[in-house]
């Protein structure tokens, strides 16, 4: 992806250079988005403003009762091991700190926002259950890195959700890539750019700027697909980046990368610390317990222990 030559290497200064670069020329312009909660948004916007007030912030929320229930149930999980259960907004936000609360919040808006939509052509159970495990695989590399465990998270879940709004408006444009340019190993974001002047990376960042989201959360999504710029000497927030960029190399139902395993065997090849072998089962163990019972597209296990095979005949 190209970038703008970075100064600095702040949040403000990489989401200011993200969306600077992105060509807006021939983004739809009536785009049915994704709805976020109002109260999300509101707490978003609000929680930007460094004076923020708690008793403002936890009202917002309180105007929601599932993200009321949604966050004290998160405050409350083994995670956190609570002596003594939250049961107040406020106190929540106060344990768990700002960051954290809107993390979560966001989290659980875009996952009501992105179920709401009627996709023609992404099974959005598999979305979801892909987005949750991009999301884990990212939170365990961030781990292991020790790297923001949050941003990981967050980001990962959240890289991809303008996909189902974009193959329903340009559903014949997204059809013909599956149906000739994927199968050719052709990869989505290419595609994309030839074809639109935009990629969903840089189109999910400019409609997420509209939406106030947080700084490093915007450049994950605009930057989910650069893991080469991640790796690269601009600083150590680019550097947090990197484990979602990694788990944009996992296959899923739109086939954006070709080979994306071969490419984290040779990055685990050259980053011991990765340790991918371990990562793929704590997200195949974890997803178990979190896919609502349903049967889970990818187990990466099964699909690392393929791609070493096909590795080695080649």
């Amino acid at each position: 992806m190209t970038t703008a030559d970075l100064t600095k290497s702040d949040w403000a200064s990489l989401r200011e250079n993200a969306v600077a670069a992105i060509n807006t020329d021939n983004l739809p312009k009536a785009i049915e988005l994704p709805a976020l909660p109002h109260a999300v948004s509101e707490f978003v916007q609000k929680a930007s403003d460094p004076n923020f007030d708690v008793k403002v912030l936890a009202a917002i929320v309180e105007k929601d009762s599932a993200l009321t229930v949604e966050l004290l149930k998160h405050v409350n999980s083994a995670a956190f091991s609570m002596r003594t259960p939250i049961r107040s907004v406020k106190d929540a936000i106060l344990h768990i700190g700002i960051n954290a609360a809107k993390t979560h919040l966001l989290a659980v808006g875009m996952r009501a926002a992105t179920r709401a939509i009627k996709s023609r052509l992404i099974n959005q159970r598999n979305f979801w259950n892909e987005s949750l495990q991009r999301a884990l695989f990212a939170r365990e590399i961030a781990r292991k890195m020790k790297l923001d465990m949050g941003l990981a998270f967050l980001g990962g879940l959240l890289q991809d959700y303008l996909l189902p709004v974009l193959t329903n408006y340009f559903d014949r444009d997204y059809i013909s890539f599956l149906d000739n340019d994927a199968k050719d190993g052709r990869e989505l974001v290419d595609w994309e750019r030839e074809r639109f002047g935009w990629d969903h990376a840089s189109a999910g960042a400019w409609f997420a700027s509209k939406w106030h989201f947080p700084d490093d959360l915007l450049c994950a999504i605009y930057y989910h697909h650069s893991l080469t710029f991640t790796l690269e000497d601009h600083g150590p927030e680019v550097f947090k980046l990197f484990p979602v960029a990694l788990s944009g190399m996992l296959p899923d139902q739109m086939h954006q990368v070709t080979n994306g395993f071969h490419e984290l065997i040779r990055v685990d090849h050259q980053c011991r610390a990765m340790a991918l072998d371990e990562v793929c089962s704590l997200v195949d163990e974890e997803q178990m317990r979190l896919a609502e019972g349903y049967e889970i597209p990818n187990h990466l296990s099964f699909i690392l222990k393929e791609a070493r095979r096909v590795m080695t005949l080649r």
